[in-house]
């Protein structure tokens, strides 16, 4: 697992991909609070097949940021969700875009064993989604050892 902080006054998205790629992780799973100057959220219009921006133009707090890191045109790709909330504890959500500009952020990154999830375009939802059902670890059973002591030995 990899942990830290993110820079101030950098695009979250981008601060999140920046870390993956200077440790090497091409599949992982994604954790984020923090605080944001300001945020660009996405909600996906499934009729028009696009997403429609939600921008915030203040302070706000990351309630819970969850997300994953694959392939996406052979390079990593962070997809994140936030949860945010203003200053009188009004909770948004959504897709978090390019424009989320980081006050104060900590990450943590769980690397995923085998085959990393590859992003490909799906005529269906409109979306760059993993192009196979399941990523299995190669030659795994189980948990694999670090993930097995995250979740089970706290």
């Amino acid at each position: 697992m990899f942990m830290g902080k993110l820079p101030h006054q950098a695009d979250l998205i981008g601060a999140l991909i920046e870390a993956a790629g200077a440790n090497g992780i091409r599949a992982g799973a994604i954790q984020v609070i923090g605080a944001l100057q300001g945020a660009k959220l996405g909600f996906y219009d499934q009729w028009s097949k696009s997403y429609r921006e939600l921008p915030f133009a203040k302070p706000l707090e990351i309630v819970s940021g969850l997300g994953n890191i694959s392939l996406r045109d052979g390079r990593p790709f962070v997809h994140l969700h936030l949860s945010i909330s203003d200053e009188e504890g009004k909770v948004f959500g959504g897709h978090a875009l390019e424009g989320c500009t980081i006050f104060a952020a900590e990450y943590a990154i769980m690397p995923l064993p085998g085959s990393a999830p590859v992003r490909v375009f799906d005529e269906t939802t409109g979306l760059f989604l993993w192009e196979r059902e399941q990523y299995p670890a190669s030659g795994q059973k189980g948990l694999s050892p670090e993930l097995e002591r995250a979740l089970l030995n706290p």
